[in-house]
């Protein structure tokens, strides 16, 4: 009985090894927008941002107010940013997110 159990603890940890690196951390970052900004359907005014993204999700907040919510991906990257920025698509939506300091892209709304 005793080595049933060991063998399971083993498959256990194995499991947690390749679980464990792919959960991302959450990542809390306030952002200052200086253009009219599309993000899930609104309109972000100049100001400043707080930006709460998981691995599926970005709230957007102002003053503990959530403002904007969409769901997205993160996409591994090597290098850190340098500077917080958005690419939009061609309707000014933004579709890509890219904050400072932090290594990959935030996929917005697939």
């Amino acid at each position: 009985m005793r080595a049933k159990s060991l063998k399971y603890l083993v498959a256990f940890l194995a499991v947690m090894t390749l679980v464990i690196p792919a959960v991302a951390k959450d990542i809390t970052k306030g952002v200052t927008i200086l253009n009219e900004t599309k993000i899930a359907g609104k309109i972000l005014k100049p100001g400043d941002y707080n930006f709460k993204i998981s691995d599926t999700k970005l709230i957007i907040e102002v003053n503990h107010k959530v403002v904007a919510e969409v769901a997205g991906h993160w996409t591994p990257g090597d290098t850190k940013w340098d500077a917080d920025e958005f690419r939009s698509g061609p309707d000014g939506q933004v579709q890509e997110i890219r904050l400072m300091g932090e290594k990959g892209v935030f996929i917005v709304g697939q």
